[in-house]
């Protein structure tokens, strides 16, 4: 497995623009809609408490990894705190997400990588109008993801176990088309690239893709890379911790942007932890 480099991190920190130096008027709107917006809401409290009981669970779950692994979790079986820990999207990530949706308005949503379900709960939370389709491969995973809508009262989300590449057939054949899709759970180059194929087929120019950790590795890299080369796509977006593709290119020119919301604030992006 191939860390991400430091030269990467240090050229989108040098790359990256602030809505200062925006002059697209639909990214300068995603700025100030999207990533702008600071939440305290209820049901927010509700996921974030979520994640912190999640947290200190010390109990111990059986797993079974499909994908590329995890940098600090191995073995048949792993603590639950320590999942919660690695990998949860954050809440700087989630809450950005919650934007994304509340904006956009999609409403057919597909996940790639539930885990215990906090990611999912943010989308499904965000429009109660918008029918989330998640998938995971871990058992004991999808139980508590289960068990965490129940508590949160989500009954727009359907959960799908098994294999991704099982599953994301069976999510696409039940879906006439895709708004948005989370990419995220496998962290592996061709496995990113064909599941972005793979959902294209249901996009339309409203549609957008996410595409989770595309500086996790250099593999990572390299597939978010090839993603947004793709000629379907119309502009993209760099939020270092994950990327957004949009199709519609009535709206600009094929570009792409790298966006921080102040330089000063690199460590709040997690780029570099």
């Amino acid at each position: 497995m191939n860390k991400t480099p430091y030269s990467s991190i240090l050229s989108f920190y040098w790359n990256a623009k602030t809505k200062y130096s925006l002059h697209s008027p639909f990214v300068f709107d995603f700025f100030n809609t999207v990533m702008n917006v600071k939440l305290d809401t209820p049901v927010i409290q509700q996921i974030e408490n979520e994640r912190k009981s999640f947290v200190k669970d010390t109990s111990e779950m059986p797993f079974v990894e499909y994908g590329a692994g995890s940098r600090v979790n191995n073995g048949s079986t792993r603590v639950v705190g320590d999942v919660a820990k690695s990998s949860l999207s954050g809440s700087w990530q989630c809450e950005l997400m919650y934007n994304l949706i509340k904006r956009y308005q999609p409403h057919s949503i597909l996940e790639i990588g539930t885990s215990l379900g906090i990611s999912s709960a943010y989308l499904a939370a965000a429009s109660k109008h918008s029918s989330i389709i998640t998938l995971e491969g871990n058992p004991s995973s999808a139980d508590k993801a289960r068990a965490l809508f129940n508590r949160l009262d989500l009954s727009n989300i359907e959960l799908i176990e098994g294999e991704f590449g099982e599953t994301i057939d069976k999510a696409l054949t039940r879906s006439k088309k895709i708004d948005c899709a989370f990419i995220d759970g496998n962290h592996r180059k061709q496995a990113t690239i064909d599941y972005f194929h793979m959902i294209r087929q249901k996009t339309d120019t409203h549609s957008f893709v996410i595409v989770d950790d595309i500086y996790w590795s250099v593999g990572m890299q390299e597939a978010w890379q090839e993603i947004i080369k793709h000629d379907s796509v119309a502009f993209s977006l760099d939020l270092f911790r994950f990327g957004i593709v949009f199709f519609d290119h009535s709206v600009m020119e094929k570009q792409h942007f790298s966006l921080i919301e102040a330089k000063w604030k690199l460590w709040s992006f997690g780029v570099f932890g």
